[in-house]
């Protein structure tokens, strides 16, 4: 489940209200991922947000397994930070061989309840920090 948008959108909208529960992964990649930053071969200019607005996403009951070495990862605009964002009980088993990255979180503060495994957003940056990707 990867949520994407691009650095320097043409358009503003909202992306509200999106719900992924009771959901069984095999082998995937990116299983849990908001990235509001996404720019395939820099196709977009970075320095430019996003103009999209993520809130009231939920992922609950996820399990499963993954195969790339990010299972987790919520990175949202500084402008548009992610509101609502929630992570209920996530079980997700690692069957790559290249090492896991801990999971991140920028400009979002989400709810976390249940089991998390891994754990979501080990290493919360502040809202509106700077990207270091």
């Amino acid at each position: 489940m990867v949520l994407e948008s691009w650095p320097d959108s043409a358009v503003a909208y909202t992306a509200s209200d999106l719900y992924f529960e009771d959901i069984k992964m095999v082998n995937v990649s990116n299983p849990v991922i908001i990235d509001q930053e996404y720019c395939p071969s820099n196709h977009s200019n970075k320095k430019i947000p996003t103009k999209i607005k993520i809130c009231n996403v939920s992922f609950k009951n996820i399990k499963g397994t993954y195969a790339t070495f990010v299972a987790v990862k919520f990175i949202c605009s500084k402008d548009l930070p992610c509101e609502g964002v929630e992570v209920d009980d996530i079980d997700l088993a690692y069957t790559g061989t290249r090492g896991r990255i801990t999971p991140r979180c920028r400009n979002v503060i989400p709810i976390i309840t249940g089991k998390q495994n891994p754990r979501a957003c080990v290493e919360v940056a502040p809202i509106n920090s700077p990207s270091t990707d």
